[in-house]
């Protein structure tokens, strides 16, 4: 690991940036460059999940520990129940933002065709969201754990299955 990021590094101090431009848009990308790409994507696709799990629980699906409803405390299965289903709704979106942008910038597509390789991606980030929704939610219910930290085990669960299986099973990167 050392090594790749010293390449990298020699890389980025030897070049010009037009050199290092054209190399951190290529799908042939330093392995480092493309895990920075990869989080970038993921980035992107996290704002717009986690935008539309926000805008959901602050309105239509309250879940944040302050809330009331009719005058009482949200309760902790109502808020677990609330912020998994803001979770889904916003996971198909996040899925959509994710595929495109690793298609577009990180990953070479081929390996399957454009269907399979867009249900394999959906599959894998689903099982990733599974554990991270079973998680989330039993970690409330059980513990009473801020609505907030149980978003944080989603999104650590996801990024470190998402990577491997859309690196090593469904592109050819």
């Amino acid at each position: 690991m050392t090594s790749l990021i010293k390449e990298a590094w020699y890389f980025y101090r030897d070049n010009d940036f037009k050199t290092v431009l054209a190399a951190i848009n290529s799908k042939d990308a330093h392995p480092t460059i493309q895990f920075l790409k990869y989080a970038t994507c993921g980035a992107i696709a996290t704002v717009a999940s986690m935008g539309t799990w926000i805008i959901l629980v602050l309105t239509v699906l309250p879940a944040m520990d302050w809330m009331k409803i009719n005058g009482e405390p949200i309760t902790d299965s109502l808020r677990a129940r609330n912020s998994a289903i803001a979770n889904i709704i916003g996971w198909i979106f996040g899925n959509f933002v994710a595929y495109f942008t690793n298609v577009i910038w990180v990953f070479k597509d081929g390996r399957h065709s454009k269907w399979l390789e867009f249900v394999y991606f959906t599959v894998v980030s689903g099982i990733a969201t599974i554990a991270g929704l079973a998680a989330g939610p039993l970690l409330i219910e059980l513990f009473g754990i801020h609505t907030i930290l149980s978003q944080g085990t989603l999104m650590v669960t996801a990024v470190l299955v998402n990577y491997l299986c859309r690196k090593f099973f469904i592109f050819k990167s």
